[in-house]
């Protein structure tokens, strides 16, 4: 009805939302009845119901024999390893298409096709490890989506030290001025059109002298951040 134009979009996305709602109910109700045999519908929800939990990485850059072969990479939480996971959810990329994702896991399960998660809560960061990639994996990847190289850390095992092992070196990932540099981007350049691009703006009063220099203050120190998204990083720069 939505796309033949008799209801509006607020009134579809509340149709949508029901629907969830009632799914959510459906399935919290028989697993509490917990019914011999299950009823199709029971697996039919199950499926449906899987979370899509978005990460900040790309599928194509660290993990590109999942996307190309189907090869399978151990995942799981790093998190809250002492509550039992709660949610069935698949790993979704940053990419601007529907292929990055991860659509099957080695787990114990018959059904492969989702990963048991803990729920998310709001404002706690909540981190997965892949494991048994190999570094080929990155070098393959290269620079795709523009993610660039991850950070690295060298740990090597050792009983004599603390936890049984010692860190040797931290390599930082790189930066967006570096990616941006390799593909023709070169942030002098980048700065100068922002300048006049802002110039333009206060000169024509569209925003006050201030509020410009804040715009271009952030946009420059973005250059010196690395690619991937960090939580330590203000969301806003405040110009003294």
């Amino acid at each position: 009805m939505f796309r033949l134009g008799y209801l509006s979009l607020e009134q579809d996305a509340l149709v949508e939302r029901l629907y969830w709602s009632n799914c959510s109910l459906l399935l919290r109700r028989l697993r509490e009845a917990d019914p011999d045999p299950l009823p199709p519908e029971y697996h039919d929800l199950e499926e449906r119901l899987t979370d899509q939990y978005l990460c900040d990485f790309s599928v194509f850059q660290s993990v590109l024999d999942h996307w190309a072969i189907g090869q399978a990479f151990p995942i799981m939480p790093l998190e809250r390893l002492a509550e039992r996971p709660d949610r069935r959810a698949m790993l979704v990329d940053l990419t601007c298409d529907s292929d990055g994702k991860v659509s099957e896991y080695v787990s114990s399960n018959d059904d492969k096709s989702f990963l048991e998660l803990h729920a998310l809560r709001p404002g706690e960061p909540y981190y997965l490890g892949f494991f048994l990639m190999g570094a080929y994996q990155d070098i393959m990847g290269d620079a795709h989506n523009l993610f660039g190289r991850v950070s690295e850390v060298h740990v090597y095992a050792d009983r004599e030290e603390d936890g049984n092992f010692w860190i040797e070196k931290t390599i930082p990932g790189i930066k967006v001025q570096e990616m941006l540099a390799q593909v023709q981007y070169f942030p002098n350049d980048l700065e100068r059109r922002m300048n006049e691009l802002v110039k333009e703006k206060i000169e024509a009063g569209h925003i006050r002298p201030k509020r410009g220099m804040q715009i271009l203050e952030q946009y420059v120190a973005c250059f010196q951040q690395e690619t991937y998204y960090d939580t330590r990083i203000p969301a806003t720069v405040t110009v003294k």
